[in-house]
């Protein structure tokens, strides 16, 4: 019996055949994704990006805002809230409690608008509830809002787009904090509803680049520490994810210091004695509010060259609504991105903690978070993840009608 061995071209061809198949198998994959993809939301969430609106939370709400949640109310939801039937109770209680307090504070010299600030805060709960039942199709919005921010990126080294913080990643969105936020929780959100590994890879890459681009120190720690959440998370129980969030907060505070005073940062100590004023007029005035705090818009400070915002979005919560607002929004965002005591958690729930995580780091340093579209989405994705099709008179509604991905089925079969 004689044995053919395999020459180097046929071995070559081999290959050849194997990286062709595996080409055209990512092909499809992505063909098959973008053709999931509804234009309507992929629209108004890159015109949000585009249109230069989107903010740190201070304004009223704006026309992308107003016209996406517009959309929203031409569609029928497409998930029932199932045990968080409470949240839209629970914003309400929130938002009437914030609305009472402003409207009986008398405002200070540097306030800002409380009416305008509590509209756009019940339009961001309401993009919420909205997007997490599948009104708005939660892939469609968030590849809308990414398509812009990585258009921004040839646009901004082109020339084209305004650069005001000398040459850190800017563009569209205008602020560097904010440029960052954004890079960080759209570039997760992202990753983790990318279908395939090999692209999670590519995301991972393109995404943790612009984060570096904008300079943004915070932002920087929080995509960090969220994919080392995603990476080690899944292999601990309980117990060892409790461990690795305390070690992870103590890791992102032990070197936040030391981090900006190395390489591309070191030459920031302007800005940063600037932040370290603004830190130091915030904290004097979150000493000096009550228990339930002065009321919306109140989170300014005066400097020489004007007012400026918190650069902290809990001492913002605890000017503008005291404690128990403070401990409101803290406590959604913990209960419904962290769940903290699920002992069985899938891909998709880790990405929401490491969702969480990454918003409750930028929290600390890039003034307003809570309560906005980089918080909405995040806390959406993470709603999401535990919902089922609703029922309605014994038909599921996803068996009439074209079903839109839900957060629990963006894995790529059980690849985590």
């Amino acid at each position: 019996m004689s044995t053919r061995l395999s020459s180097p071209r046929g071995r070559s061809t081999d290959a050849a055949h194997r990286m062709g198949h595996s080409l055209r198998v990512e092909t499809l994959a992505a063909a098959q994704g973008v053709a999931s993809i509804r234009l309507g939301e992929f629209l108004l969430f890159f015109l949000l990006v585009v249109s230069g609106t989107i903010d740190a939370g201070i304004a009223g709400t704006n026309l992308p805002l107003a016209a996406i949640l517009g959309y929203s109310l031409l569609r029928k939801p497409f998930y029932d809230l199932g045990r968080f039937q409470a949240l839209p109770w629970i914003f309400a209680v929130m938002l009437t409690y914030a609305g009472i307090v402003s409207l009986f504070s008398d405002p200070g010299e540097y306030s800002a608008d409380w009416q305008g600030r509590l509209l756009r805060m019940a339009a961001v709960c309401i993009l919420v509830l909205v997007t997490a039942t599948g009104r708005i199709d939660l892939r469609s919005a968030i590849y809308g809002f990414c398509a812009a921010l990585l258009l921004n990126v040839p646009l901004f080294y082109m020339g084209l787009l305004p650069d005001l913080y000398g040459g850190f990643l800017t563009g569209f969105v205008g602020d560097k904090n904010v440029a960052g936020l954004s890079y960080c929780l759209f570039g997760l959100l992202a990753i983790a509803i990318a279908r395939r590994t090999s692209h999670r890879l590519v995301l991972f890459i393109a995404f943790g680049a612009c984060v570096w681009w904008t300079g943004s120190r915070t932002s920087i720690a929080a995509y960090i520490a969220a994919c080392c959440w995603v990476s080690i998370a899944p292999r601990l129980p309980l117990i060892g994810r409790w461990v690795l969030g305390a070690v992870t907060a103590y890791l992102v505070w032990l070197t936040a210091e030391d981090f900006s005073q190395i390489g591309v940062f070191s030459d920031r100590q302007g800005s940063d004695l600037l932040r370290a004023r603004i830190d130091a007029a915030s904290l004097d005035k979150v000493q000096e509010t009550g228990f339930f705090g002065r009321g919306l818009g109140e989170a300014w400070v005066p400097m020489d060259d004007g007012r400026w915002f918190f650069h902290n979005s809990y001492w913002t919560a605890l000017v503008e609504g005291g404690w128990p607002w403070t401990i409101a929004v803290v406590g959604v965002t913990a209960l419904v991105m962290l769940r903290p005591f699920a002992k069985s958690l899938d891909s998709q729930k880790i990405f929401a903690q490491a969702l969480g995580i990454a918003v409750l780091i930028c929290a600390t340093r890039l003034g307003e978070v809570f309560l906005t579209i980089y918080w909405a989405m995040p806390l959406a994705f993470a709603l999401q993840c535990g919902l089922s099709p609703r029922v309605e008179r014994g038909l599921t509604i996803g068996a009439r009608t074209a079903e839109p991905a839900s957060a629990g089925n963006f894995a790529e079969g059980k690849d985590a």
